[in-house]
């Protein structure tokens, strides 16, 4: 079998001949499909450009699909779940074909239990739930923008506790969130389309004993996190990773770190998720925590819209 350093090598050749220039984001591509190639045989491991190597991992099957199936795994994820707010899902709007998870997003005005609705989304929820660990997915965003937000994402449901950190009521981890156009507060302008976040949120019980939502607009010291990408997301794909251990949270891209937190509340059963939002224009943001339609901004233009997925895994770390 041909190793990965001769097909980069080989790969890095052709370009050269080809165009005079390799650039790294065809270095990263040659890289990601050799992985794939050898990850066929082998139990793969995370996808990183400086492993570090005091570090051995033992992929967990219940929360990694390879979707090479024409069917998706119902044994380990559910794709069927009530609206959440502005959020209507659809099983309908997942599939799986040439071994990818296909998420779409598509105008279609309903109404459910009285509340109106414009478009179908797609949601695709891991049955089980998991804590620490090494979660990465290799994804290509969709091509509607702005308007749509593709998502790789692990969040308790607020019901299950840890008992060592008895105060936080809610986790979340934003392993990705592509294409949001959120409002960029120094340049006083939506971002742009390369603008990748990596946010956390979280609702804890304060001094007063109440419940309070922390979350980037609270707390952006800890909670916002951004890079901004030399490229577009919805042109090709790229893996997106983020490690969670009980002391801090580090997310990479195509193997490289771009952000790392003090991990202060993210220590909940969380379960691992893949989604199709709705963002502005298409929405409004309705106080800390509700997001509400915008009927005179919906519109089929642009719709039907899919997210791709090549595959989603998780590791834990070995005992050393």
């Amino acid at each position: 079998m041909m190793s990965s350093q001769i097909f980069v090598a080989i790969v890095a050749a052709s370009c050269v001949l080809s165009s005079g220039v390799v650039t790294a984001q065809t270095l990263v591509a040659a890289q990601s499909n050799t992985e794939r190639s050898r990850n066929a045989d082998a139990s793969p491991q995370p996808f990183l450009q400086n492993p570090d190597l005091s570090k051995s991992w033992t992929l967990v099957k219940t929360f990694s699909d390879e979707f090479n199936s024409g069917r998706i795994d119902r044994s380990k994820w559910t794709t069927d779940m009530r609206p959440w707010g502005e959020r209507a899902w659809s099983s309908d709007n997942l599939s799986q074909r040439d071994g990818k998870l296909f998420i779409k997003a598509r105008y279609e005005p309903h109404t459910h239990r009285g509340n109106r609705y414009f478009y179908k989304l797609g949601i695709l929820q891991s049955q089980q739930k998991t804590t620490y660990g090494y979660f990465e997915a290799r994804i290509k965003g969709c091509s509607r923008f702005p308007g749509l937000c593709p998502a790789f994402w692990l969040y308790s449901n607020g019901r299950e506790k840890n008992p060592k950190y008895p105060k936080v009521t809610y986790s979340e981890i934003d392993i990705v969130e592509m294409l949001q156009a959120g409002w960029d507060r120094e340049l006083r302008r939506p971002t742009e389309v390369n603008r990748i976040d990596c946010n956390l949120h979280t609702r804890v019980i304060n001094e007063l004993g109440k419940e309070e939502w922390i979350r980037p607009q609270q707390m952006p010291d800890v909670c916002e996190h951004h890079w901004d990408a030399p490229w577009d997301p919805r042109d090709d794909y790229h893996v997106y990773a983020c490690e969670n251990t009980p002391e801090r949270i580090t997310w990479y891209i195509d193997g490289e770190k771009v952000a790392e937190e003090d991990n202060l509340y993210w220590h909940l059963p969380m379960s691992v998720t893949l989604t199709m939002e709705l963002r502005p224009p298409l929405i409004a943001w309705a106080g800390v925590d509700g997001r509400v339609p915008v009927p005179d901004a919906s519109t089929p233009e642009g719709f039907p819209t899919e997210m791709s997925v090549d595959y989603v895994r998780c590791w834990v770390r070995k005992p050393e």
